[in-house]
Order: structure tokens, then C-alpha cells, then sequence
């Protein structure tokens, strides 16, 4: 069957019910297993390929890989077949679409979006990366949204071990726009090399667009190799410094500068959207999906419980091609394009269902056993009495196969496949005549990935088409890590998944955890312990308590960086006078210092307001009211010292409070001193009229009987000596 129609039936198992789409080298149809009565993909290579063993190997690579990890963000494969002419892949069916359409239908992403997509890539590229392989081409076509919303990541055809070093040959094969440096060199392909990918498969999400381009595949290619990804920010507004760092670590030009693998993106991935406080996204299913539209050429009669993959209609920019690595010869540097078939066209593929009144093949065989309308014979007739006989003999013979086949003849026995894989394991039980389930079980002594057995066990005999369970060991169980979801519930019954049993440990502080949710366990995430074996579940206590220290006297800033230090924080001041505290710096906190608050809690700071009397001793009493006000200050009284002496009665020469003294500024009063006595200035040698005028500046009165142009050659009392205000000071003149 070189062109699959629908309705074809494969295996006398797989029945076509639709396409869904056609890629460069294969073509998906929705199919229905006749056994499971379950929905199911069918990827079928195309004949062009089916003679090439390169293009086998791929197909026959993706279904091991595919089938060796079982993980809610990949793709399942269940089975691979290469039978009369064809070669095709048993998958999960995906009822939603492909990452690629979804960008066409609604262009860029905003950031927490676009983190929230990569996470589900990231998380399932983890898991393909723990067991030590690497993807290879990692794009949008090949990430899958469930129409649960899950996030699958598919295509495991370029998938290589990762230790597997550099390509064997000149050609490097992959999605042009999303190829690392190394892929282009031809140098060591390691687990960074899907990071960068990643990496640019963020830069489209954010951004709509690819970074690179070039007059063809090749210098679209050899562009990264000297040219950084731009950041996301520069081509859309509003993308923070965090996430534009993000891409720029997962694009490094150089290896060992980006993540080390997807699990390490995926961490800083975390990491940025908690600090950035981004809201969770639920990705949204494609609308105008190819799978959509197969879906919807299927009877809702059908089932579909399980899932499809997509391979995108028209590659155009985005196709896996093979390209000449940097070392090739020179009549070797062209692009060789990917091989591409038409694009299926948009035609409703409704499946031709049975006739009404049709019989099944066992119904068949039950109606033949029925008694025949036959004519007695009579013997006249030698003819007649021959047909006789013969009849009498093929119902004899139909009586007999229809007793061996519901007596044992319809029970078979299940097959041995100890030490098989987990394909040769499946194909062997189904050419026994059973459905083969695989089923993943914890084991302490068969290695991951072997068969363990089946279920029921091998010998025992069963009605042919029952199903099986193929028992593959996932190893040791390993305690988990702890996801997002750190509810108790959810870890608990992530525990028993792994046949661990859970107890209650001791309660862990944790600025990070939410109260009440799971901080860790005993023994650590990662460990590997036999089955059954117990582990401890520590639940947060929330953030430890602090005890507030003492920030009295700092200014706020030196207060803040303190309390902060502390793991506290500051929420806002608060003015109060204190007569002991300079204005500006802290009196104390609230709640008081000392107090055991919890971590992140919130303080307020009580900053001093009181207000410094300013030095005017000295001053007049104008210069010093100014000088006061400008403080803030009143001057709410005056009054003249007795014994206290200056150059003039307007002399402050004392101030209440005291200057360097504090002041609420809700009451800004002070007092001021006036000098109650004079010290009598020179006026020997002046003119009589001049030291009149000096004198009573001074507060002082000039005695004398001589004319205002004799100069005085006296004066009592004498210069410095000190005179109430008001004073007489009597001279002599010439």
C-alpha cells in the first residue's frame, strides 16, 4: 500500500480515519486501534523514504528514544512497524495543535507567557537530557499544546546519545533557523546545544521573529557563528533586563558561556519569573490546527482519549534541511533542501463506517453452523444424495473447528520476553495474538529500560486479543524534585507513585516556601532508594523569626540597609520629636527593637523631627530673630540680664534653650537675653558731636558743657568700665 486511504487497515489493527498532516518525510494520519478501541497517530514514512536505510535508521531512532522515557511533557510513542511496504510510528494523539500555529494565530508572546510556554519545553527536554540524549531540533514545530494545555515536546528523529561527539560526516542536519554554532561547525554536539535553540525558540516567542537571516540556507546558518542574538527588548518594548539576560545566556556563541543543559535554563527560567512576580499563563490550544481540523472529519462517536502529533504542511524557513558543515570541501557548499511533499490539501476525510446489518467475523462463523433449508433426499437421486453427504460432512467439520476454537483453540499462551527490549517485547506479545500494554515498574534489580516480565505472567494461557501488561523496569525509584506545586497532596502522591512511604519529619523555616507546603525531604531529591523504602516530608514554618536590632541614631538609609539586612522591611517614617536625637536620624522602630518578628515583615521607621537652636550670642537682637526664623524658630520673649555686659543694649548675650539645644517643632518657642549692662567705648580725642552719637548707639548719655567741635581730652567713667543702660558719661573738651 504505497498511498493510505481511509478506512485502510493496518496490521488488521490500525484503521486510517483521517490525515492530519504531511511533512518533508512523512505523513500523520488519526487513526483508530481496532484492538484498544482507542484514537491513536499513525506517522508513516513516505515510499520515497522507505528504501533508504539513513532515513530508517532516523524513523526506527525516534521510536526507541520515544520509547524509552515516559514523561507528561514528551510525546508517547507506543509502537514501530516496517510491514508490506511500509515503515510508521505508533503515537500519542494530540487533539490541539502545534507551538507554530499558535504563534500564527496570536503573534508575539508577552513575557510571562513566553516563560510559561518554555517551561513545559524545558521540562520535558529535561528529561530527554537525564537520560542522556540530545534533541537536535528543538523549534515550534515540534512543540505540541494537548487540549488540556499540556506542553509536549516531539520529533525525537535527530535525536543522538549525548555522548555520541561530533557528526560522522559533512552534513549537518536540522531546522536552519534554530541550529547551534556547534551544529554548523560540525563540532561536539552536548546538551547546550539544545539550550541554545531553546534559547532562540524564546526569542521567537517574545518577539514573532527569528535573529538571523541570510541570502540563503547556508549564510543563514554560518550567521550565528559571528553574530550575538539580539536582545528581545530591542525589537519589542517592555521585555524586562531579566529575561533579555535569559536568552542572552541560553545564545551564547560559545558553549560553555550558556546553561549548562535544560535543566539549568529551566532553573534560571524560575529564578527570573519570581523575581519579576510574573503570573502563572495557562498556554492556549491552537484553534485552526491541522489536528483540530482531522479532528473534527471524525465521528464523535469515536473515541479520543489519547493524542496526535503534528508535522507542519509548509516548512518553508522553518524545514529540517541538511546542510555542509564549515569543514566541507569547496564543491560542497551548497544547500541540499530537505525533501518536501504537497501540502495536504484541505479536504473533509470522513471514515466509511460498516454496514448496519454487516456480521462481525465470529458472528459469521456462528451463522454457518445454522441448519440449511434441504429437500429430503431420495434414492432416486445419486446426485442428490452425494450433495447430501458432502454437506453432512463440511457442517460435521464446521461443529468441530467451532468447538476447538471456543473451547481452547480461541486461547492462547503468553509468550516468554525476558531479556528483550521494550519493541522486540511488545512485537512478540501482539504476534501472539494479544494487545501489548507497556508499563513502567520500580525494580531494585533489573536495570531501567529491561523487561521485567508481564502481567499476567508468561505461560498462562488467556482468550487471544486480551491485553497484556509489558512490564518495563524504570529502575530504582528516585525521590523526586519538588515541582511548583509543593502542596502536600501533590507530593505525597508523587511519593507513592514511587512506592515510597511517606511519615511526617520535623517543620522547616523558609523564606521561600509558603507555610504549610513542603520545604524538603529526607533523604534528599535525586537519591535513589530500594522500593518501598521511607522518606521524610518537612514542611515549611514559613520565614524564621527576627529578632529587630537596634538602628537608633543612623540616618534612614543606614537604618533601611540594616533592617533589610536582617531580612526585614521598611513599609514607611513616621516624624516624632526627641530632644536627644538630631533631626533627620532614627529614634526607633515599630514594632520596638528587640522584638522576634517573623522574616519579611515590615517595620516602621520613627525618624526625629526636633529642631537645633542655632549659636546667636553675640548677635543683636535683629540679626538674631532672623536667624532664628529661619530654623523655624519663635522668639517668644526678651528680657535684659542684669551683670551681663556688651558693646550695646541690643546685644543677645544668652538664649533659652541653650544654643545646640532641641525643639518640638510643635511648640518652636525660645527666650532671648539682652545685656543689662554697657561697656563704655573710647571717646577721648573724638570731636564732642561724634562721641555723643557713639555713645548713645551704645545706650549711653554724653555729659559735658563744651562746644560739639572741642575734641575731649577725658571722659568718665573711663572706657570698659560698665555702665547700667542709660547711663551718663561726663567729658572734658578743649
Amino acid at each position: 500500500m504505497a498511498n493510505l486511504k481511509v478506512g485502510d487497515v493496518l496490521e488488521d489493527r490500525y484503521r486510517i480515519e483521517t490525515p492530519i498532516a504531511r511533512g518533508g518525510m512523512s505523513t500523520v494520519y488519526r487513526c483508530l486501534d481496532l484492538r484498544l478501541g482507542r484514537s491513536m497517530a499513525l506517522k508513516v514514512m513516505d515510499k520515497d523514504f522507505v528504501d533508504d536505510p539513513i532515513f530508517r535508521q532516523r524513523f526506527r531512532r525516534e521510536a526507541r528514544s520515544m520509547a524509552q522515557l515516559n514523561h507528561p511533557n514528551l510525546v508517547n510513542v507506543y509502537d514501530f512497524s516496517a510491514t508490506d511496504g511500509l515503515v510508521y510510528l505508533v503515537m500519542e494523539l494530540i487533539t490541539g495543535g502545534t507551538l507554530r500555529e499558535l504563534l500564527a494565530e496570536r503573534g508575539p508572546m508577552p513575557p510571562h507567557a513566553a516563560l510559561g510556554v518554555m517551561r513545559g519545553v524545558l521540562t520535558g527536554l529535561s528529561a530527554a537530557h537525564r537520560a542522556g540524549m540530545v534533541h537536535r531540533d528543538i523549534k515550534p514545530d515540534n512543540v505540541l499544546i494537548n487540549s488540556d494545555h499540556q506542553v509536549k515536546l516531539s520529533d525525537f528523529g535527530l535525536v543522538r546519545a549525548a555522548h555520541a561527539g561530533q557528526s560522522q560526516d559533512n552534513q549537518i542536519v536540522g531546522t536552519v533557523a534554530y541550529l547551534s554554532p556547534e551544529q554548523v561547525e560540525g563540532d561536539e554536539i552536548g546538551p547546550a546545544s539544545d539550550v541554545y535553540s531553546a534559547g532562540i525558540v524564546l526569542f521567537e516567542l517574545l518577539t514573532g521573529t527569528t535573529p538571523f537571516t541570510g541570502k540563503d540556507d547556508l549564510d543563514h546558518a554560518y550567521a550565528r557563528l559571528s553574530e550575538i542574538v539580539p536582545a528581545p527588548s530591542s525589537l519589542i518594548d517592555g521585555i524586562p533586563s531579566l529575561v533579555d539576560e535569559l536568552v542572552a545566556t541560553a545564545t551564547s556563541i560559545n558553549p560553555a558561556d550558556r546553561f549548562n543543559d535544560s535543566a539549568e535554563f529551566l532553573a534560571a527560567l524560575e529564578d527570573v519569573a519570581k523575581e519579576l512576580e510574573l503570573p502563572h499563563f495557562r498556554v492556549p490550544v491552537p484553534i485552526n490546527s491541522a489536528a483540530n481540523r482531522a479532528n473534527a472529519q471524525v465521528p464523535d462517536s469515536q473515541p479520543t482519549d489519547m493524542f496526535t502529533t503534528h508535522i507542519p504542511k509548509t516548512p518553508e524557513a522553518d524545514h529540517t534541511a541538511i546542510i555542509p558543515a564549515v569543514g566541507a570541501g569547496a564543491n560542497e557548499t551548497s544547500i541540499l533542501p530537505a525533501q518536501h511533499a504537497a501540502p495536504l490539501p484541505e479536504t473533509d476525510y470522513a471514515p466509511e463506517p460498516p454496514p448496519e446489518n454487516s456480521l462481525h467475523f465470529e458472528d459469521q462463523e456462528l451463522a454457518q453452523t445454522d441448519e440449511p433449508d434441504i429437500k429430503p433426499v431420495s434414492n432416486r437421486s445419486p446426485v442428490k444424495l452425494a450433495l447430501w453427504s458432502i454437506f453432512v460432512v463440511a457442517l460435521i467439520a464446521a461443529v468441530a473447528v467451532g468447538g476447538w476454537w471456543f473451547g481452547s483453540g480461541r486461547y492462547g499462551e503468553i509468550p516468554q520476553v525476558l531479556g528483550m527490549d521494550e519493541v522486540q517485547a511488545v512485537a512478540t506479545i501482539e504476534r501472539a495474538g494479544f494487545g501489548a500494554v507497556s508499563q513502567g515498574q520500580y525494580d531494585d534489580e533489573v536495570p531501567a529500560g529491561s523487561i521485567i516480565g508481564t502481567d499476567p505472567s508468561f505461560g498462562e494461557r488467556l482468550p487471544r486479543g486480551d491485553d497484556i501488561a509489558v512490564l518495563v523496569s524504570q529502575g530504582r525509584p528516585v525521590v523526586p524534585d519538588l515541582s511548583e506545586d509543593r502542596s502536600l497532596s501533590t507530593v505525597r502522591e508523587e511519593l507513592e507513585q514511587r512506592t515510597f512511604v511517606w511519615v511526617d519529619g520535623p517543620g522547616e523555616y523558609s523564606d521561600n516556601v509558603v507555610e504549610g507546603d513542603v520545604v524538603s525531604l529526607t533523604p534528599a531529591t535525586g537519591t535513589a532508594l530500594n522500593v518501598g523504602e521511607t522518606v521524610q516530608i518537612h514542611l515549611s514554618r514559613g520565614p524564621a523569626p527576627v529578632e529587630i536590632p537596634d538602628v537608633s541614631g543612623l540616618d534612614v538609609n543606614q537604618a533601611t540597609r540594616v533592617l533589610e539586612g536582617a531580612g526585614l522591611k521598611v513599609e514607611r517614617t513616621e516624624e516624632a520629636f526627641d530632644a536627644a536625637t538630631p533631626k533627620g536620624d532614627v529614634i526607633g522602630t515599630s514594632p520596638a527593637v528587640s522584638t522576634e518578628v517573623k522574616r519579611g515583615t515590615t517595620l516602621v521607621l520613627q525618624v526625629s523631627n526636633a529642631i537645633s537652636v542655632p549659636d546667636v550670642v553675640g548677635m543683636t537682637q535683629e540679626e538674631a530673630v532672623s536667624t532664628l526664623a529661619e530654623e523655624g524658630l519663635i522668639v517668644a520673649s526678651t528680657s535684659v540680664i542684669p551683670g551681663e555686659a556688651a558693646s550695646s543694649a541690643d546685644t543677645v548675650v544668652s538664649i533659652q534653650p541653650e544654643s545646640g539645644g532641641r525643639v518640638d517643632p510643635a511648640n518652636p518657642q525660645v527666650s532671648l537675653g539682652l545685656a543689662g549692662e554697657i561697656q563704655v567705648p573710647s571717646v577721648v580725642g573724638r570731636r564732642v558731636s561724634d562721641a555723643r552719637s557713639i555713645l548713645e548707639e551704645a545706650g549711653l548719655t554724653l555729659v559735658t558743657d563744651a562746644d560739639d567741635s572741642d575734641r575731649i581730652f577725658s571722659q568718665s567713667p573711663r572706657a570698659r568700665s560698665d555702665v547700667s543702660v542709660g547711663g551718663e558719661v561726663t567729658v572734658r573738651a578743649f
